[in-house]
């Protein structure tokens, strides 16, 4: 086998197993993947994937430009910390409005007879927003994605390939499986239930979004294992 291959194997593994306890770490994306597979379904859950590895395909093609080290500087993780943090208690806010007015319930029912009503965000365009929101997610790619990357780009386009596959595996396997295991836990669930969960993931949001929030002005929240 040659050199080149086997090395690129490595770190297809490597990003594989490093993406894993990335996306299973809990955070916004997790949150936000679990409410669209019970408010959309499994399908549309699934384009949300679409949408975060465009967005890192473009990081990739952006790294070849030094954008790295613009990711690097504290000012813009200020930024996205402020804006994603602002993002997320929006679609927050959405969730326990539309379970306290029942909205998201009668929309459970409308799912239920097979017509489902569009929502404000495609579902692709939402992946992408709800990756950028997260600021740990800015900071894994400034620095654990810069270096393999970086390693990657030593290996030559079939390692950027291996590394860019390895990642975007980790992260369809673990939503596949949080997906279909949600999705099938739904004939469970009756519109009473649905609402109270929907409202526990919309607090998630809030308190998430208020965290990053507080950690743009200087004011560090503690963090609750959401």
């Amino acid at each position: 086998m040659p050199s080149e291959v086997a090395a690129a194997l490595a770190l297809g593994a490597q990003a594989l197993l490093v993406g894993l306890s990335g996306a299973m770490s809990p955070g916004p994306f997790l949150t936000v993947t679990i409410s669209r597979t019970m408010q959309r379904g499994a399908l549309s859950a699934a384009l949300m994937l679409v949408g975060h590895a465009l967005l890192e395909a473009a990081l990739l093609v952006g790294f070849a430009f030094g954008l790295q080290h613009v990711l690097q500087r504290p000012t813009v993780t200020l930024v996205l910390a402020a804006a994603g943090g602002l993002v997320l208690l929006w679609m927050g806010g959405g969730l326990v409005k539309g379970a306290s007015n029942g909205s998201i319930a009668r929309d459970l029912l409308v799912a239920e007879a097979g017509a489902l009503s569009s929502s404000r965000l495609g579902a692709v365009t939402q992946g992408v927003v709800v990756s950028l929101s997260n600021p740990w997610w800015t900071l894994w790619w400034a620095t654990i994605g810069v270096k393999l990357a970086a390693d990657g780009l030593a290996i030559g386009t079939i390692g950027i390939a291996a590394f860019f596959i390895g990642h975007q595996l980790a992260d369809l396997s673990w939503y596949g499986f949080v997906i279909a295991v949600v999705h099938k836990g739904q004939d469970l669930l009756t519109p009473r239930v649905y609402r109270v969960i929907m409202a526990l993931l919309g607090v998630a949001l809030l308190y998430m979004g208020a965290r990053f929030v507080g950690q743009a002005v200087g004011v560090d929240l503690p963090w609750l294992p959401f």
